[in-house]
């Protein structure tokens, strides 16, 4: 009996799903740690601004030398159990360079938390970065937010 399409058992659908193991995971992380760094050279920044009462909950920001601009808050992927706000620094550069102010949102991972904690964390985070934005040139009325892969599904949950 086959459980979904061809696959008998849990764990050969789990197998094919899996794109750690398909991916050359290595190299596409250092690529990504020194795509951040170098960013972190490049680009003013200020790094790990507390949004909630965890460790975990933090931000980085990177302002616009400009007054008013408009705000990106970008929310990080990892399959909500890896990565930091700090590995996709690089996303910041296009849209500093397009003169917008930068969020990079920070969150506690599985099965330390649940998702619906993450949920709460990311909504905790845009909470602040409405009350607080102005002071890193950032317009509160003027805030965008995106993610990549489990930050996109954070993007979704945050109405």
């Amino acid at each position: 009996m086959r459980l979904y399409r061809d696959f008998e058992t849990q764990e050969e659908i789990d197998a094919e799903y899996d794109l750690e193991s398909v991916l050359d995971m290595n190299s596409y992380g250092e690529w990504m740690k020194e795509s951040a760094r170098s960013a972190r050279r490049d680009l003013a920044h200020e790094r790990q601004i507390h949004y909630g009462p965890t460790v975990d909950e933090f931000i980085d920001i990177f302002p616009s030398e400009t007054p008013n601009s408009p705000v990106l808050v970008f929310i990080h992927g990892g399959w909500w159990r890896a990565m930091l706000s700090s590995d996709f620094h690089m996303v910041a550069r296009g849209p500093v360079s397009l003169g917008m102010t930068v969020v990079m949102v920070n969150y506690s991972h599985c099965p330390k938390v649940s998702i619906s904690e993450i949920t709460r964390q990311n909504r905790a985070a845009l909470a602040w970065t409405y009350h607080n934005i102005s002071r890193f040139n950032g317009d509160p009325e003027a805030i965008f937010v995106s993610g990549h892969s489990a930050g996109g599904h954070q993007v979704g949950m945050l109405s």
